[in-house]
């Protein structure tokens, strides 16, 4: 079975309509954001008939940077670091979902990603270290080489879902100003050559 890490915003939405895995999982850790993006993952597993969980884990006491409305981490690659976060999150739908079956984490990495943990040194090393342990877990990222813009077009998500789609990276609506939002507005411009709907 295949577990998709499904936040509601456009990479991970584009993955979820291109590849339709067993599973998608949506995690509350304590970002700002979660409430917003709870309501899209939601909206859109039942718009394109995908199965939905929900996981909450509060960790915000643990977080940095403007998704848990603290001061930035020293290092931080951008104002919406969150430290391990990745790992955090893949190691969090793991343990609950490696006992039901999942033996694959699909993660919303793309090619323009800035982070470290969205790049293909550290995808390797933690697909390496969740398959050696046991239930030998995999971890994935399908769209590792487009961008944004290229997987819109190459899964060809309906503009018409563009609106359910939740970007923001520091509340739960969207600001349409933190780079979350900005991204997913150049980049809906770019795909479809129109505006699209909220950030």
């Amino acid at each position: 079975m295949k577990a998709l890490l499904f936040s509601g915003g456009l990479d991970s939405s584009a993955i979820a309509w291109w590849l339709k895995p067993d599973l998608c999982v949506t995690i509350d850790y304590g970002q700002h954001s979660a409430g917003g993006e709870m309501a899209a993952s939601t909206a859109l597993c039942e718009i394109i008939g995908l199965k939905h969980r929900a996981i909450k884990v509060d960790l915000s006491a643990l977080g940095s940077g403007s998704m848990a409305g603290k001061a930035v981490a020293a290092g931080a690659s951008a104002a919406e670091f969150w430290p391990y976060r990745n790992q955090m999150l893949v190691t969090i739908a793991a343990m609950k979902l490696m006992p039901e079956g999942v033996n694959e984490i699909m993660l919303g990495a793309v090619s323009t990603d800035r982070h470290a943990d969205g790049k293909s040194p550290f995808l390797r090393s933690l697909d390496r270290t969740m398959s050696v342990q046991e239930g030998g877990m995999r971890v994935t990222a399908p769209a590792r080489k487009m961008s944004t813009v290229t997987l819109l077009k190459n899964s060809a998500f309906p503009y018409s879902l563009i609106g359910l789609t939740f970007s923001c990276h520091v509340h739960e609506f969207a600001c349409g100003q933190c780079s979350g939002c900005t991204k997913h507005r150049e980049c809906v411009e770019h795909a479809y050559g129109r505006p699209g709907g909220r950030a």
